[in-house]
């Protein structure tokens, strides 16, 4: 953390924790003045003990138990002990009150004015009531509570007085403690506020007079950090510490400022040496003499730059001889060129008049073979239809058959009924004889019934005759439906073998169409290809004119950059690598 916000949070600490005490303090005066909440509370626990509890310098305890000695003398020596008892408890009080210093006249009415008083009830308690209790005599007893009645009135009256004089004390007291608290938060407000401004001002000063210098140090040295030696000695003239290292720090300025100069002014006649050795070697260097060397050594510094330029002037000096020898090889090889592209030019120019021909016969075949494809394509939709209503009458054969079969089951159905028909008739011929025979017992009454039962009888006489034909007519019916189904299937296998056949030629006639459609496909790429060639063979017949055009320009170039390399100055020199072979261009290999 920064010294400067260092000291701005410790003076914030401070304040609050200042804040936090004076809150504190005035809380815990608050507290304990007089009239606070403990002395509220003292007071309270006093008052409640005063109200509770009889006082032992008021005597009108004592005076009670003489109105109740009174009222019941035979408890005469109980009264006694309890009479004694607080006679005791008054004699301390009174020592207590009396050996006690507060306010003088107070202390006066306490412990004469008020004793006074109770020393008379208590002299008129021992001489006069209890010796006539004692002696029972009721008159003299009256007469003695008369003057002690009067006696303790006078007690009362006097203490009523003091207690009026112990109020008007207390009231002083008060009034005198809340001037001396309210002066002493006075004086403690000031003492606050006096350290409030005085740590304000230490932070103050702290900030003007340390931490701006310490700062603009700071920030001359990132400046010095980065090359400024510029130096503003503010601070120089304080007797302080911040004025010693602000001096300190300007002789430091001055001589690392110093020797930068010195230094620089050294280095500056060593670049200018370096220069002017470059600058002659360079003037060489545009002259064309490649064999000119730096002869001085640089420094130390610059030896590695001298180093470089020979190395460079020796690169270029073999770049250029090599060029040399590239240029004649490049001449020899554009005359070959020349020639080579020449004579592929012409051979291209046959080869396209020979492809023109070729794909004027490939396209005649293309057209050939798309016919196939369309005649195959139509005999395979005959076959196709051929198929359909093939498959159309199996179709029907099959229903057919079902048809058959379900007459066939209808056929047994009736022959089921015809049984049970024939079994009625055969019932209700028998129910007919009994009937005729029941008539005959009958006699005359029964005539009637017996030609209705002879009715009876022959009915169900033909419908057994009938029934008889129907089956016999069904069972010839079923032989003939026996015959059609058999002959029905033998139809339906038929055509199922026709089916199967038609088939196994759509079958080949779809492979004839598939491989009609795949030589038509076939001769088309050919052509394509062909088509493809004779473009390709026209651009390379321009191409081939583009590089005859292109070596004579390249022949000439080279003329012209072995003129240009003619004009350096070299040092006689082997070269390490022989003339190239006379290389067979592309072109040539093509026209090859």
């Amino acid at each position: 953390m920064e010294i400067r916000k260092l000291v701005t949070v410790s003076a914030l600490i401070m304040i609050v924790l200042m804040a936090l005490g004076i809150v504190w303090g005035t809380v815990r005066i608050n507290e304990i003045r007089m009239g606070g909440p403990i002395q509220t509370n003292i007071q309270s626990a006093s008052d409640l003990i005063a109200d509770i509890i009889p006082p032992s310098a008021y005597v009108i305890e004592p005076y009670l138990e003489a109105a109740l000695l009174v009222q019941e003398p035979a408890s005469l020596a109980m009264h006694e002990k309890r009479l004694k008892e607080l006679r005791a408890e008054y004699d301390a009080r009174h020592a207590y009150w009396k050996a006690h210093s507060f306010d003088p006249v107070l202390h006066e009415r306490i412990t004469h004015a008020t004793h006074d008083t109770a020393m008379q009830f208590w002299e008129a308690l021992d001489t006069k009531f209890l010796p006539a209790v004692r002696s029972g005599d009721r008159e003299a007893t009256d007469r003695a509570f008369w003057h002690l009645t009067t006696a303790f009135d006078e007690h009362r009256q006097a203490v009523i007085n003091t207690v009026t004089l112990a109020t008007d004390y207390q009231e002083r007291l008060r009034e005198n403690a809340a001037q001396r608290l309210r002066a002493t938060m006075v004086v403690l407000g000031m003492l606050v506020v006096s350290l409030f401004v005085l740590v304000l001002a230490f932070c103050g000063i702290v900030r003007w007079r340390v931490l701006r210098p310490i700062v603009n140090l700071s920030q001359q040295m990132d400046r010095m950090a980065t090359g400024d030696m510029r130096f503003d000695d503010i601070s120089a003239g304080r007797r302080d510490e911040i004025g010693a290292i602000n001096r300190a720090l300007g002789g430091i300025v001055g001589y690392v400022r110093t020797k930068a100069e010195t230094e620089a002014r050294a280095a500056m006649e060593i670049q200018q040496k370096v220069v002017a050795e470059l600058g002659a070697g360079l003037d060489r260097l545009r002259q064309g003499k490649l064999g000119y060397r730096i002869p001085d050594d640089f420094p130390h510094d610059y030896e590695a730059l001298r180093e470089d330029y020979h190395s460079a002037v020796e690169s270029v000096e073999s770049a250029i001889s090599h060029v040399h020898v590239a240029t004649q090889a490049l001449n020899a090889s554009a005359n070959e060129i020349g020639t080579a592209t020449h004579d592929l030019t012409q051979r291209t120019e046959m080869q396209a008049e020979n492809l023109q021909t070729i794909s004027a016969t490939t396209r005649q075949l293309a057209e050939r073979a798309q016919q196939a494809v369309i005649s195959s394509r139509h005999v395979s939709s005959i076959v196709d239809e051929v198929q359909q209503q093939a498959d159309t009458n199996e179709h029907v054969v099959s229903e057919a058959i079902t048809a058959m079969g379900e007459i066939e089951r209808s056929a047994a159905s009736i022959t089921r009924i015809t049984n049970v028909i024939d079994g009625i008739a055969y019932q209700t011929n028998l129910l007919a004889l009994n009937a005729g025979i029941e008539a005959a017992r009958a006699g005359d009454a029964g005539k009637g019934f017996a030609v209705v039962a002879t009715e009876v009888r022959a009915l169900a006489q033909r419908c057994a005759d009938a029934a008889r034909e129907i089956k016999e007519l069904i069972g010839e019916s079923s032989e003939h439906i026996g015959g059609g189904v058999a002959l029905v299937r033998q139809c339906g296998d038929a055509f199922q073998a026709i089916v199967e056949r038609v088939g196994h030629v759509s079958g080949l006639i779809e492979g004839i169409v598939g491989a009609a459609a795949d030589q038509e496909s076939g001769v088309r790429h050919v052509d394509e290809a062909i088509r493809s060639i004779d473009r390709m063979t026209q651009q390379n017949a321009s191409m081939g004119e583009e590089c005859t055009a292109t070596a004579r320009a390249l022949k000439v170039e080279a003329d012209k950059l072995r003129e240009m390399v003619a004009r350096f100055e070299m040092r006689p020199v082997e070269s390490e690598d022989a003339a190239p072979d006379h290389a067979t261009p592309d072109c040539a290999l093509h026209a090859a």
